[in-house]
Protein backbone atom coordinates (compact mmCIF):
# COMPACT_ATOMS: atom_id res chain seq x y z
CA UNK A 1 0.00 0.00 0.00
CA UNK A 2 1.18 3.51 -0.52
CA UNK A 3 3.07 4.72 2.50
CA UNK A 4 3.36 1.21 3.96
CA UNK A 5 4.74 -2.07 2.64
CA UNK A 6 6.58 -2.40 -0.65
CA UNK A 7 4.55 -3.47 -3.65
CA UNK A 8 5.98 -5.74 -6.29
CA UNK A 9 9.57 -6.45 -7.29
CA UNK A 10 10.00 -3.37 -9.44
CA UNK A 11 9.11 -0.94 -6.65
CA UNK A 12 11.46 0.24 -3.93
CA UNK A 13 11.08 -1.84 -0.78
CA UNK A 14 10.56 0.21 2.35
CA UNK A 15 12.08 -0.31 5.81
CA UNK A 16 8.64 0.05 7.49
CA UNK A 17 7.32 -2.92 5.53
CA UNK A 18 10.42 -4.98 6.31
CA UNK A 19 9.95 -4.24 9.99
CA UNK A 20 6.31 -5.19 9.56
CA UNK A 21 7.32 -8.71 8.47
CA UNK A 22 9.63 -9.15 11.46
CA UNK A 23 7.08 -7.73 13.90
CA UNK A 24 4.34 -9.95 12.50
CA UNK A 25 6.50 -13.05 12.98
CA UNK A 26 7.32 -11.95 16.54
CA UNK A 27 3.65 -11.38 17.41
CA UNK A 28 2.65 -14.76 15.99
CA UNK A 29 5.27 -16.51 18.13
CA UNK A 30 4.16 -14.58 21.21
CA UNK A 31 0.57 -15.67 20.64
CA UNK A 32 1.65 -19.29 20.28
CA UNK A 33 3.82 -19.16 23.42
CA UNK A 34 0.96 -17.67 25.45
CA UNK A 35 -1.70 -19.84 23.73
CA UNK A 36 -3.56 -16.57 23.13
CA UNK A 37 -6.55 -16.54 20.79
CA UNK A 38 -6.45 -13.79 18.16
CA UNK A 39 -8.57 -13.03 15.10
CA UNK A 40 -6.64 -12.38 11.90
CA UNK A 41 -7.52 -10.63 8.64
CA UNK A 42 -5.18 -11.51 5.77
CA UNK A 43 -5.18 -9.47 2.55
CA UNK A 44 -3.06 -11.04 -0.22
CA UNK A 45 -2.27 -8.36 -2.80
CA UNK A 46 0.57 -10.11 -4.64
CA UNK A 47 -1.77 -11.94 -7.07
CA UNK A 48 -3.18 -8.61 -8.26
CA UNK A 49 -0.02 -7.75 -10.19
CA UNK A 50 -0.10 -4.37 -11.92
CA UNK A 51 -3.72 -3.81 -10.89
CA UNK A 52 -2.55 -3.35 -7.31
CA UNK A 53 -0.39 -0.36 -8.27
CA UNK A 54 -3.19 1.63 -9.90
CA UNK A 55 -3.81 4.78 -7.80
CA UNK A 56 -7.63 4.47 -7.77
CA UNK A 57 -7.49 0.93 -6.36
CA UNK A 58 -4.79 1.84 -3.85
CA UNK A 59 -6.90 4.69 -2.57
CA UNK A 60 -9.98 2.47 -2.16
CA UNK A 61 -7.99 -0.25 -0.40
CA UNK A 62 -6.49 2.32 1.93
CA UNK A 63 -9.95 3.65 2.78
CA UNK A 64 -11.08 0.10 3.62
CA UNK A 65 -8.08 -0.51 5.86
CA UNK A 66 -7.75 2.88 7.57
CA UNK A 67 -10.38 2.20 10.27
CA UNK A 68 -8.26 -0.68 11.55
CA UNK A 69 -5.46 1.71 12.49
CA UNK A 70 -7.67 3.32 15.13
CA UNK A 71 -9.52 0.18 16.22
CA UNK A 72 -8.88 -0.84 19.80
CA UNK A 73 -6.75 -3.91 20.46
CA UNK A 74 -5.88 -4.22 16.77
CA UNK A 75 -2.47 -4.20 15.06
CA UNK A 76 -1.90 -3.86 11.32
CA UNK A 77 1.22 -5.18 9.57
CA UNK A 78 2.08 -4.08 6.02
CA UNK A 79 4.52 -6.50 4.37
CA UNK A 80 7.19 -5.93 1.67
CA UNK A 81 5.25 -7.66 -1.11
CA UNK A 82 2.09 -5.62 -0.50
CA UNK A 83 0.25 -8.14 1.69
CA UNK A 84 -1.50 -6.77 4.78
CA UNK A 85 -2.21 -8.61 8.04
CA UNK A 86 -4.42 -7.26 10.84
CA UNK A 87 -4.60 -9.02 14.21
CA UNK A 88 -7.15 -8.28 16.92
CA UNK A 89 -8.30 -9.62 20.27
CA UNK A 90 -11.68 -11.33 19.83
CA UNK A 91 -14.30 -10.37 18.98
CA UNK A 92 -12.68 -8.88 15.88
CA UNK A 93 -15.69 -6.91 14.69
CA UNK A 94 -13.49 -4.27 13.03
CA UNK A 95 -11.75 -7.03 11.05
CA UNK A 96 -15.04 -8.37 9.72
CA UNK A 97 -16.16 -4.88 8.72
CA UNK A 98 -12.85 -4.32 6.90
CA UNK A 99 -13.15 -7.72 5.22
CA UNK A 100 -16.55 -6.89 3.76
CA UNK A 101 -15.30 -3.50 2.56
CA UNK A 102 -12.24 -5.07 0.94
CA UNK A 103 -14.33 -7.70 -0.83
CA UNK A 104 -16.54 -5.00 -2.33
CA UNK A 105 -13.48 -3.00 -3.39
CA UNK A 106 -11.84 -5.96 -5.09
CA UNK A 107 -14.83 -7.16 -7.07
CA UNK A 108 -14.12 -4.94 -10.10
CA UNK A 109 -11.01 -4.70 -12.23
CA UNK A 110 -8.86 -6.13 -9.47
CA UNK A 111 -10.87 -9.35 -9.56
CA UNK A 112 -10.06 -9.76 -13.25
CA UNK A 113 -6.33 -9.37 -12.53
CA UNK A 114 -6.56 -11.97 -9.76
CA UNK A 115 -8.36 -14.51 -11.91
CA UNK A 116 -11.70 -13.68 -10.37
CA UNK A 117 -11.00 -15.44 -7.03
CA UNK A 118 -11.58 -12.47 -4.74
CA UNK A 119 -12.40 -14.63 -1.71
CA UNK A 120 -8.89 -16.06 -1.83
CA UNK A 121 -7.42 -12.58 -1.48
CA UNK A 122 -9.24 -11.66 1.74
CA UNK A 123 -9.44 -14.35 4.41
CA UNK A 124 -10.16 -14.58 8.12
CA UNK A 125 -7.91 -16.77 10.24
CA UNK A 126 -7.39 -17.44 13.93
CA UNK A 127 -4.31 -17.75 16.10
CA UNK A 128 -2.72 -19.89 17.36
CA UNK A 129 -4.08 -22.42 14.82
CA UNK A 130 -2.92 -20.34 11.83
CA UNK A 131 0.55 -19.60 13.24
CA UNK A 132 2.47 -21.68 10.70
CA UNK A 133 0.54 -20.19 7.79
CA UNK A 134 1.17 -16.61 8.98
CA UNK A 135 4.89 -17.28 9.48
CA UNK A 136 4.91 -18.55 5.89
CA UNK A 137 3.25 -15.31 4.75
CA UNK A 138 5.90 -13.24 6.55
CA UNK A 139 8.73 -15.33 5.08
CA UNK A 140 7.28 -15.22 1.56
CA UNK A 141 6.95 -11.43 1.73
CA UNK A 142 10.71 -11.23 2.28
CA UNK A 143 11.46 -13.45 -0.72
CA UNK A 144 12.27 -16.45 1.47
CA UNK A 145 11.09 -20.01 1.08
CA UNK A 146 7.45 -20.54 2.05
CA UNK A 147 6.83 -22.13 5.40
CA UNK A 148 4.79 -25.19 6.30
CA UNK A 149 1.26 -25.24 4.93
CA UNK A 150 2.33 -22.86 2.16
CA UNK A 151 1.55 -25.32 -0.62
CA UNK A 152 0.26 -28.85 -1.08
CA UNK A 153 2.25 -31.56 -2.76
CA UNK A 154 2.19 -32.13 -6.49
CA UNK A 155 -1.28 -32.33 -7.96
CA UNK A 156 -2.82 -30.69 -4.88
CA UNK A 157 -2.45 -33.86 -2.77
CA UNK A 158 -1.37 -33.44 0.83
CA UNK A 159 1.25 -35.97 1.77
CA UNK A 160 0.41 -38.27 4.66
CA UNK A 161 2.59 -39.81 7.35
CA UNK A 162 3.19 -42.91 5.26
CA UNK A 163 4.57 -40.77 2.41
CA UNK A 164 6.93 -38.96 4.76
CA UNK A 165 8.12 -42.19 6.39
CA UNK A 166 8.72 -43.78 2.98
CA UNK A 167 10.69 -40.75 1.81
CA UNK A 168 12.84 -40.75 4.94
CA UNK A 169 13.58 -44.48 4.62
CA UNK A 170 14.52 -44.04 0.97
CA UNK A 171 16.76 -41.08 1.79
CA UNK A 172 18.53 -43.01 4.53
CA UNK A 173 19.72 -45.59 1.96
CA UNK A 174 19.95 -43.53 -1.24
CA UNK A 175 23.24 -42.91 -2.99
CA UNK A 176 23.52 -39.11 -2.80
CA UNK A 177 26.51 -38.86 -5.11
CA UNK A 178 24.41 -38.46 -8.30
CA UNK A 179 22.14 -35.85 -6.68
CA UNK A 180 24.82 -33.71 -5.03
CA UNK A 181 25.60 -30.37 -6.66
CA UNK A 182 29.16 -29.11 -6.31
CA UNK A 183 30.28 -25.56 -7.02
CA UNK A 184 33.44 -23.74 -6.06
CA UNK A 185 33.36 -20.48 -4.13
CA UNK A 186 36.03 -18.42 -5.83
CA UNK A 187 37.90 -15.19 -5.27
CA UNK A 188 37.69 -13.36 -8.60
CA UNK A 189 40.33 -10.72 -9.19
CA UNK A 190 38.87 -7.79 -11.17
CA UNK A 191 42.35 -6.74 -12.26
CA UNK A 192 43.98 -9.97 -13.37
CA UNK A 193 40.83 -11.97 -14.00
CA UNK A 194 42.14 -14.97 -12.03
CA UNK A 195 39.83 -17.28 -10.05
CA UNK A 196 41.18 -18.62 -6.76
CA UNK A 197 39.18 -21.52 -5.34
CA UNK A 198 38.38 -20.95 -1.65
CA UNK A 199 36.07 -23.83 -0.81
CA UNK A 200 33.61 -26.24 -2.42
CA UNK A 201 29.91 -25.80 -1.77
CA UNK A 202 27.87 -29.01 -1.68
CA UNK A 203 24.09 -29.18 -1.67
CA UNK A 204 21.22 -31.36 -2.78
CA UNK A 205 19.71 -31.25 -6.27
CA UNK A 206 16.14 -31.51 -5.00
CA UNK A 207 14.37 -32.42 -8.26
CA UNK A 208 16.85 -35.25 -8.74
CA UNK A 209 16.51 -36.41 -5.14
CA UNK A 210 12.71 -36.46 -5.46
CA UNK A 211 13.02 -39.08 -8.20
CA UNK A 212 14.87 -41.29 -5.70
CA UNK A 213 12.75 -40.85 -2.58
CA UNK A 214 9.22 -40.03 -3.82
CA UNK A 215 8.89 -40.47 -7.60
CA UNK A 216 6.24 -38.24 -9.12
CA UNK A 217 6.09 -35.84 -6.15
CA UNK A 218 7.65 -32.39 -5.96
CA UNK A 219 9.09 -32.66 -2.44
CA UNK A 220 9.81 -28.93 -2.37
CA UNK A 221 6.11 -28.11 -2.84
CA UNK A 222 5.28 -29.40 0.63
CA UNK A 223 7.43 -27.31 2.96
CA UNK A 224 6.99 -29.58 5.98
CA UNK A 225 8.27 -32.57 4.00
CA UNK A 226 11.05 -30.50 2.45
CA UNK A 227 12.24 -29.35 5.87
CA UNK A 228 12.32 -32.89 7.26
CA UNK A 229 14.16 -34.24 4.25
CA UNK A 230 16.58 -31.30 4.27
CA UNK A 231 17.50 -32.10 7.87
CA UNK A 232 18.38 -35.69 6.97
CA UNK A 233 19.97 -34.87 3.60
CA UNK A 234 22.33 -32.36 5.21
CA UNK A 235 23.40 -34.99 7.71
CA UNK A 236 24.06 -37.46 4.91
CA UNK A 237 26.26 -34.89 3.15
CA UNK A 238 28.19 -34.22 6.34
CA UNK A 239 28.69 -37.93 6.96
CA UNK A 240 30.02 -38.24 3.41
CA UNK A 241 32.62 -35.49 3.82
CA UNK A 242 33.62 -37.03 7.16
CA UNK A 243 34.67 -40.32 5.58
CA UNK A 244 38.40 -41.16 5.84
CA UNK A 245 38.83 -41.20 2.07
CA UNK A 246 37.47 -37.68 1.73
CA UNK A 247 39.52 -36.48 4.67
CA UNK A 248 42.67 -37.89 3.09
CA UNK A 249 42.25 -35.65 0.04
CA UNK A 250 40.66 -32.81 1.99
CA UNK A 251 39.83 -29.34 0.78
CA UNK A 252 37.60 -26.80 2.59
CA UNK A 253 33.86 -27.35 2.10
CA UNK A 254 30.49 -25.77 2.75
CA UNK A 255 27.17 -27.55 3.39
CA UNK A 256 23.65 -26.16 3.73
CA UNK A 257 22.15 -27.42 7.00
CA UNK A 258 19.02 -26.89 9.07
CA UNK A 259 18.99 -26.19 12.82
CA UNK A 260 17.44 -29.62 13.27
CA UNK A 261 20.40 -31.29 11.54
CA UNK A 262 22.75 -30.27 14.34
CA UNK A 263 20.47 -31.86 16.92
CA UNK A 264 20.62 -35.32 15.36
CA UNK A 265 22.81 -38.01 17.01
CA UNK A 266 24.45 -38.58 13.63
CA UNK A 267 25.80 -35.03 13.63
CA UNK A 268 27.53 -35.55 16.94
CA UNK A 269 29.13 -38.74 15.64
CA UNK A 270 30.29 -36.84 12.55
CA UNK A 271 31.66 -34.02 14.69
CA UNK A 272 33.55 -36.34 17.05
CA UNK A 273 35.19 -38.14 14.11
CA UNK A 274 36.74 -35.03 12.52
CA UNK A 275 40.51 -34.55 12.69
CA UNK A 276 41.80 -31.74 14.88
CA UNK A 277 41.54 -28.32 13.26
CA UNK A 278 39.19 -29.49 10.53
CA UNK A 279 36.02 -27.78 11.78
CA UNK A 280 37.26 -24.28 10.94
CA UNK A 281 37.46 -25.38 7.28
CA UNK A 282 33.79 -26.40 7.17
CA UNK A 283 31.14 -23.73 6.54
CA UNK A 284 27.64 -24.58 7.76
CA UNK A 285 24.96 -22.50 6.01
CA UNK A 286 21.58 -21.77 7.65
CA UNK A 287 18.74 -20.78 5.32
CA UNK A 288 17.18 -17.42 6.05
CA UNK A 289 13.71 -19.01 6.12
CA UNK A 290 14.80 -21.45 8.85
CA UNK A 291 16.22 -18.62 10.95
CA UNK A 292 12.97 -16.69 10.68
CA UNK A 293 10.72 -19.71 11.25
CA UNK A 294 12.55 -21.02 14.33
CA UNK A 295 14.79 -18.39 15.97
CA UNK A 296 15.25 -20.38 19.18
CA UNK A 297 16.24 -23.53 17.29
CA UNK A 298 18.66 -21.54 15.15
CA UNK A 299 20.31 -19.89 18.17
CA UNK A 300 20.80 -23.25 19.87
CA UNK A 301 22.31 -24.79 16.72
CA UNK A 302 24.48 -21.72 16.06
CA UNK A 303 25.87 -21.63 19.60
CA UNK A 304 26.67 -25.33 19.53
CA UNK A 305 28.38 -25.12 16.12
CA UNK A 306 30.32 -21.97 17.04
CA UNK A 307 31.55 -23.57 20.28
CA UNK A 308 32.96 -26.43 18.21
CA UNK A 309 34.75 -24.10 15.81
CA UNK A 310 32.72 -24.28 12.57
CA UNK A 311 32.36 -21.32 10.23
CA UNK A 312 28.73 -20.25 9.94
CA UNK A 313 26.83 -18.61 7.09
CA UNK A 314 23.46 -17.06 6.36
CA UNK A 315 22.64 -19.13 3.31
CA UNK A 316 21.18 -17.95 -0.02
CA UNK A 317 19.69 -14.80 1.51
CA UNK A 318 17.70 -12.41 -0.70
CA UNK A 319 18.67 -8.76 -0.37
CA UNK A 320 15.44 -7.68 1.34
CA UNK A 321 15.98 -10.14 4.20
CA UNK A 322 19.06 -8.24 5.36
CA UNK A 323 16.89 -5.56 6.97
CA UNK A 324 15.53 -8.22 9.32
CA UNK A 325 18.29 -10.83 9.46
CA UNK A 326 21.50 -8.87 9.99
CA UNK A 327 24.45 -11.30 9.65
CA UNK A 328 26.70 -9.61 12.20
CA UNK A 329 23.90 -9.52 14.77
CA UNK A 330 23.11 -13.16 14.09
CA UNK A 331 26.66 -14.11 15.02
CA UNK A 332 27.55 -15.51 11.60
CA UNK A 333 30.82 -15.38 9.68
CA UNK A 334 29.61 -15.38 6.06
CA UNK A 335 26.74 -13.86 4.11
CA UNK A 336 25.80 -15.87 1.03
CA UNK A 337 23.85 -13.23 -0.89
CA UNK A 338 21.57 -14.48 -3.65
CA UNK A 339 22.07 -12.74 -7.01
CA UNK A 340 18.97 -11.25 -8.63
CA UNK A 341 18.76 -8.97 -11.69
CA UNK A 342 17.05 -6.23 -9.66
CA UNK A 343 19.83 -5.99 -7.05
CA UNK A 344 21.43 -2.88 -8.59
CA UNK A 345 18.18 -0.99 -7.93
CA UNK A 346 17.64 -2.41 -4.46
CA UNK A 347 21.00 -2.41 -2.68
CA UNK A 348 20.17 -2.72 1.02
CA UNK A 349 21.85 -0.14 3.27
CA UNK A 350 22.90 -2.91 5.65
CA UNK A 351 24.80 -4.65 2.86
CA UNK A 352 26.61 -1.41 2.04
CA UNK A 353 27.51 -1.02 5.73
CA UNK A 354 28.73 -4.62 5.93
CA UNK A 355 30.96 -4.23 2.88
CA UNK A 356 32.35 -0.96 4.24
CA UNK A 357 33.36 -2.53 7.56
CA UNK A 358 36.95 -3.79 8.09
CA UNK A 359 37.28 -7.15 6.31
CA UNK A 360 33.58 -6.95 5.51
CA UNK A 361 34.06 -7.77 1.84
CA UNK A 362 35.79 -11.00 2.84
CA UNK A 363 32.58 -12.21 4.51
CA UNK A 364 30.23 -11.84 1.51
CA UNK A 365 29.72 -14.39 -1.27
CA UNK A 366 27.47 -13.61 -4.24
CA UNK A 367 25.75 -16.89 -5.21
CA UNK A 368 23.76 -17.90 -8.27
CA UNK A 369 26.11 -15.98 -10.57
CA UNK A 370 24.96 -16.86 -14.07
CA UNK A 371 25.88 -13.81 -16.15
CA UNK A 372 28.69 -11.26 -16.43
CA UNK A 373 26.39 -8.55 -15.09
CA UNK A 374 26.35 -10.32 -11.71
CA UNK A 375 30.13 -10.29 -11.42
CA UNK A 376 30.31 -6.68 -12.62
CA UNK A 377 27.73 -5.62 -10.04
CA UNK A 378 29.61 -7.46 -7.30
CA UNK A 379 32.93 -5.90 -8.23
CA UNK A 380 31.37 -2.44 -8.35
CA UNK A 381 30.11 -2.62 -4.75
CA UNK A 382 33.17 -4.43 -3.38
CA UNK A 383 32.28 -8.14 -3.49
CA UNK A 384 35.15 -10.39 -4.56
CA UNK A 385 33.82 -13.85 -3.74
CA UNK A 386 31.45 -15.51 -6.21
CA UNK A 387 29.70 -18.81 -6.87
CA UNK A 388 27.52 -20.02 -9.73
CA UNK A 389 27.40 -21.47 -13.24
CA UNK A 390 29.41 -18.61 -14.75
CA UNK A 391 32.16 -19.10 -12.18
CA UNK A 392 32.31 -22.82 -12.97
CA UNK A 393 32.57 -22.03 -16.68
CA UNK A 394 35.39 -19.58 -16.00
CA UNK A 395 37.27 -22.18 -13.94
CA UNK A 396 36.95 -24.83 -16.66
CA UNK A 397 38.20 -22.38 -19.28
CA UNK A 398 41.18 -21.45 -17.11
Amino acid sequence: MSGGGAGTADTDWRPTALRGAAELAAMVREAVAANAVRDVLLLRLGPLGTAFRRPPLQRLLREALDPLASASRTRVFELPNGDVVAIATPPGLALETARQSLLRTLEGAAAEAAGGVVADLVTMLRLPEAAVHLLAVAAESLGLEPGEDAAPAAGGRRLGGADVAAAERALAHADLEPVTLRQAVCLLDPDGGSATRLWEDRRIDWPALAVLVLPGVDVTADAALHRRLARLAALRLLVEIGRPGVQARWSPMGVAVTPGTLGLPGFHRFDEGLPAGRRKEITLGFAAADVLADPAGFVAARDMARARGYRLALDEAPAAALQVLVPERLGLDVLRLRWAPDLPLRLPPRLAALLAAPNGADSVVLTGVDRPAAVAWGWEIGIRRFQGPLVEKHRRAA
